[in-house]
């Protein structure tokens, strides 16, 4: 957590990190990590290339032990990476798999259906082809070679090469991929194991087993898990297979799940309990119930994707694709049939390979091919398959004992790749050539545009931020979303109206149609949100009987309801929303849209937040002024309840110079870091101040924002007047003001300054550059200033009189509070400022004044005395 003397590295202050943001965000990308990868491998090149390439067998072959208690493991570099950093790459490649079978596409096995036949064809057909080149030779064993497709190299050329939108096709290679890896994790496994040794292989076993029974222990994480892993993966080396599968086995045996809303629940509850009091038994408590609403399998993936991708595949590559290209080895390679089956597997077979077995699966029935993916756009997808490089290389190093025959096969590998990719894009950009102008690129704008008439709307209708998503109540990411949509609403209030759509996903979701025409049919009843909510608290539970219970916790007309589903009236209704996702470019849920454009990337609040602010620019600051969130601000708050008045007769007392600060319990009062101070000083003026001077006074037309950087200042209301109070003290870096800043009307307190102060001054209309910049910082001060209105309305009068000064009616109720000891204040619309707009505000007329406006909101219209009192009698 930032204080006020910390530097905190960010993309726009200071330090070494904040130089390379841009660079880092650049490489947080597929393109970035299959640039590393290659970059890697260029560098092994010309390291063993270079006149110093000895020096690359000697440092990667030379020894390193790891000795304990009399017993030794001893190993190169270049196997202490294959053999032990390559265990985190097949890892997380096992994570990805087992997230796929349980949560993501696997899970819809007729939707997988195709790309899975794809990769077994596109297994086989490529070892195939290698073998026909090597056929009577021994080095046929090495098969396995041309058999995988480099995940991350096929998806970093896709997004340089590929369509411009190629989500579907993304998705199919993505799909294709990870059957693919199942299939050579099964080869290496099965064909590449060396001499069995049957004991460690069974200490092996029960570790797996111990590890798996440590959920049951309560154990999920921690330095238990670290032992038995360290622990399996020495007796799978000793037992004769390779240790990397163990990775794998370890992923496949992580628990993988969608968020449990009761684990959810429980972290929220205990992350407010540490922010309500913050100290290290709570804040812990909050941190292991949020670390366990999440599976492990994901936590674990987010952890190691970096790790894997951005430092050991390329030192993998480094201690693996070091090829000596003298004179002698290309020529040997280009004549053996070990390179050239190398380069017809990967380049010829994977290609063939895929195109067939997607052929088959679309022939058989089993599936078919998504909307708008063309066989052109499919054959460049297959032919980047071919870009075999990480799990290629690594099977060489498994199958080879000859180093000059595994050359050979690096060689394969390494042009095979670089054929692959010129392959693919050449089959592109045939394929963009024949499609029709303006066909196949995915929309991006919202279609049709929101109609109030037929859309659900939650937010004010005419709100200047939009908000759609479209969503199935039976999808577990959608359920989550919902948290963001709601803290979204409480961030923006009343300038974001909210639009739910039905994308029903039946393939994978059995209910979620059933569910859609539920939410219809509540709609027609004028239930729609309530039923939205508890399809979604419920999303686990929703077969008819489900829907019916819903419906009348609801309060639904449940007879009404329950012929509306079952007649299908609304079918039509959950079907237009489908064809319009269409029409949109929806290719999943759910699928957001901001301001009427398809928001892209992650939809946390933070993003969401961003993305709102950057579609609505500056009408999120209102031309106006006012920031949207101008409410009535009376020019004087008036008596405080409970206080006695004072005489006439009465002089002021001096504010004392020595106040404290006032405590900072709800955020009402924060600090500004030091970056947010820079951030503020670069629009703001620096003043120097003595006690007793004013940065604005009650009556002024309007101040400016207002930061103190040294010294006190307080806020006081009435100054120079016997009732005059101090509602607050503020010092170093604290800012001054509530949310009249953003108001026309005249200031109502005085900020008066204590004891020598520097303060820095923004203009309303520099203060505008400021929140644009640093939209957290925008938020804070909002906030600070909502809380801040609400302890003045909690010192405020009971009640305040807004009248004309010469009314006999305003003097009438004047009077009746003096006489009843209530706490008043009066708002004379005679003596200056914009008496129509507080008319407004109120929601009243001159036909209505004079009018009481209670403390709690409430608006009497020309009230009698009796109304009067029988108000002040009702509890708030």
């Amino acid at each position: 957590m930032s204080t006020s003397v910390t530097r905190q590295s960010t993309s726009g202050g200071w330090g070494l990190l904040a130089r390379v943001a841009p660079l880092r965000r650049r490489l947080r990308t597929e393109a970035g990590s299959a640039g590393l990868l290659l970059a890697a491998t260029v560098a092994a090149l010309l390291w063993v290339n270079s006149p110093w390439g000895g020096s690359y067998e000697d440092f990667w072959h030379t020894e390193f032990a790891v000795r304990f208690a009399g017993a030794e493991l001893a190993l190169d570099l270049q196997h202490w990476v294959n053999d032990g950093l390559m265990v985190f790459f097949f890892f997380v490649v096992g994570l990805e798999i087992k997230r796929e079978l349980v949560l993501g596409e696997l899970t819809d096995r007729r939707r997988a259906a195709v790309p899975a036949l794809a990769a077994v064809t596109g297994l086989a057909v490529p070892a195939l082809v290698y073998v026909g080149f090597t056929l009577g030779d021994e080095a046929a064993s090495a098969w396995g070679v041309v058999i995988s497709t480099d995940t991350a190299f096929l998806l970093g050329v896709l997004a340089l090469v590929g369509p411009a939108c190629p989500a579907q096709l993304r998705l199919f290679l993505l799909t294709l991929a990870i059957a693919d890896d199942v299939g050579a994790l099964t080869v290496i496994a099965l064909f590449y194991t060396e001499d069995l040794a049957v004991g460690p292989l069974v200490l092996a076993l029960l570790g797996l087993a111990l590890m798996v029974g440590l959920p049951y222990l309560n154990v999920w994480r921690g330095p238990a898990y670290l032992v038995l892993g360290i622990a399996v993966w020495i007796a799978m080396y000793l037992s004769g297979v390779h240790p990397t599968l163990a990775g794998v086995v370890i992923a496949l045996f992580t628990p993988a799940y969608a968020a449990r809303r009761d684990e959810v629940a429980d972290a929220a509850r205990l992350t407010r309990a540490y922010q309500q009091s913050p100290n290290p038994e709570f804040a812990r408590a909050a941190r292991l119930s949020i670390d366990r609403s999440v599976s492990a399998s994901e936590r674990l993936q987010q952890l190691w994707q970096p790790w894997t991708s951005f430092v050991i595949v390329p030192v993998f590559a480094l201690a693996n694709a070091g090829v000596p290209f003298t004179g002698e080895t290309l020529r040997t390679a280009a004549t053996s049939p070990i390179t050239l089956g190398v380069v017809a597997g990967l380049v010829l077979g994977k290609l063939v390979g895929i195109l067939l077995g997607t052929g088959l699966a679309v022939r058989l029935r089993l599936g078919e091919l998504a909307p708008g993916l063309t066989w052109l756009q499919l054959a460049g997808g297959a032919a980047l398959s071919g870009i075999g490089f990480t799990i290629s290389l690594f099977i060489v190093d498994l199958a080879f004992d000859d180093e000059g025959r595994a050359d050979q096969a690096r060689v394969g590998v390494l042009v095979a790749s670089v054929l692959a990719a010129l392959l693919g894009w050449a089959l592109f950009r045939v394929a963009d050539r024949r499609r029709p102008p303006g066909a196949g690129i995915r929309p991006v704008l919202l279609d049709p545009p929101v109609d109030l008439e037929r859309d659900h709307v939650r937010g004010p209708v005419d709100a200047p931020l939009t908000l759609v998503e479209y969503g199935d109540f039976e999808c577990p990411f959608c359920g989550r979303a919902t948290g963001t949509v709601e803290e979204l609403r409480e961030r923006f209030g009343d300038r974001l109206r909210y639009v739910f759509r039905h994308v029903p996903l039946v393939d994978v979701h059995p209910h979620a149609r059933l569910a859609a025409e539920a939410a219809e049919a509540a709609g027609a009843q004028g239930r729609f949100w309530e039923m939205h909510d508890r399809l979604f608290a419920g999303q686990d539970r929703l077969m008819p009987t489900d829907l019916l219970e819903y419906a009348a916790a609801v309060g639904l007309d449940v007879s009404r309801f329950a012929r509306d589903l079952g007649s299908g009236r609304f079918a039509r209704r959950v079907e237009e929303d489908v064809e319009s996702a269409e029409a949109s470019g929806v290719t999943g849920t759910p699928t957001f849209f901001v301001n009427g454009r398809r928001h892209t990337g992650p939809f946390d609040t933070d993003s969401l937040t961003a993305a709102l602010l950057a579609a609505a620019g500056e009408e999120a600051l209102s031309p106006s002024g006012d920031d949207g969130l101008t409410g009535l601000v009376v020019p004087a708050l008036g008596q405080r309840r409970g206080q006695s008045r004072p005489e006439a007769g009465d002089v002021p007392a001096d504010v004392p110079a020595d106040l404290p600060e006032s405590p900072d319990r709800d955020g009402a009062f924060p600090r500004l870091t030091d970056e947010q101070i820079a951030l503020v000083e670069r629009s703001a003026t620096r003043l120097r101040c003595a006690p007793g001077d004013t940065l604005f006074r009650e009556g002024d037309a309007g101040y400016a924002f207002h930061v103190v950087v040294s010294g006190t200042v307080a806020i006081v209301e009435d100054l120079g007047r016997p009732d005059q109070r101090v509602i607050s003290v503020h010092g170093p870096h604290r800012f001054l003001g509530e949310l009249d800043l953003f108001s026309e009307q005249p200031v109502s307190l005085t900020a008066l300054v204590l004891q020598p102060a520097e303060v820095l001054r923004v203009e309303r209309e520099q203060l505008r550059q400021v929140f644009t910049a640093d939209p957290a910082l925008k938020e804070m001060v909002l906030r600070a200033f909502l809380l801040r209105r609400s302890r003045l309305l909690e010192l405020a009068a009971d009640l305040r009189i807004v009248g004309r000064g010469g009314s006999p009616d305003s003097r009438r109720l004047q009077e009746l509070a003096r006489s009843h000891r209530l706490a008043a204040g009066f708002v004379d619309l005679d003596a200056g400022g914009d008496g129509a707009a507080v008319l407004a505000e109120l929601g009243v007329t001159e036909d209505d004044l004079p009018v009481v406006v209670w403390r709690h909101g409430g608006v009497l219209r020309n009230p009698s005395d009796d109304e009067v009192l029988a108000a002040v009698e009702t509890p708030d």
